[in-house]
């Protein structure tokens, strides 16, 4: 039975409208940058250390996994996630708000690494990033590099065109500044992987799979 996802409904039935920008501190004038970026392999520890003032012209919305923020073996990351918060165009998530899709419905460009958050939000028909750069343990380096093939689903990059990609942080303000212009670009790539991978997006998925186990 192809259901959709029902994860999106509430945004393309508009019951989430996302977060209260004005609330948070933000210009509402401003294009929203949503950055959700796993825990292993991440991103985070290769992002510079003032990054949000490089993107100062863009609302920044920090939303990592929850494990960034809450197991000791990622203290870095809490710290520079902390940190980030500290400018006035940021906002960090905090651990107890799971759910993203008020952040998704909220931003116009996602940036994120390689996960299932990529997909979900091209489903959306918005542009997303992914960052090919990641922090790795020496034990998954090199001769060992194996291990990191193993952890991350390869069949994730089947569909790697779905989005802009970022090989360094130093690439990374300029493909954000093309998505934010040019948001169009990846919109034919969005479509034809959302109908494979996600199915239709109508808001009318949950209807569907009661409908289906009623019958």
């Amino acid at each position: 039975m192809d259901t959709g996802y029902a994860k999106l409904d509430p945004i393309i039935q508009g019951v989430e409208r996302g977060l209260d920008l004005v609330a948070l501190g933000m210009d509402p004038n401003k294009k929203t940058l949503l950055y959700a970026p796993t825990f292993y392999p991440s991103s985070i520890e290769k992002m510079a250390k003032n990054w949000p003032e490089q993107f100062a012209e863009y609302n920044i919305l920090l939303k990592p996994h929850y494990f960034s923020l809450s197991k000791p073996n990622y203290k870095k990351q809490k710290d520079l996630l902390t940190h980030w918060a500290s400018f006035s165009n940021v906002y960090l998530a905090q651990a107890e708000e799971a759910n993203l899709l008020p952040f998704m419905a909220s931003a116009d460009v996602l940036i994120s690494d390689a996960s299932s958050a990529l997909f979900e939000f091209a489903a959306l028909n918005k542009p997303v990033v992914w960052c090919d750069f990641y922090h790795l343990r020496w034990s998954y380096r090199g001769i060992f590099r194996f291990r990191f093939e193993n952890r991350v689903d390869q069949d994730l990059y089947k569909y790697a065109d779905v989005a802009a990609h970022a090989k360094t942080f130093s690439q990374l303000k300029q493909v954000v500044d093309q998505q934010v212009t040019s948001p169009d670009l990846f919109a034919t790539q969005r479509a034809k992987y959302t109908a494979e991978l996600v199915g239709a997006v109508d808001g009318l998925c949950s209807q569907r799979i009661t409908d289906y186990l009623l019958k």
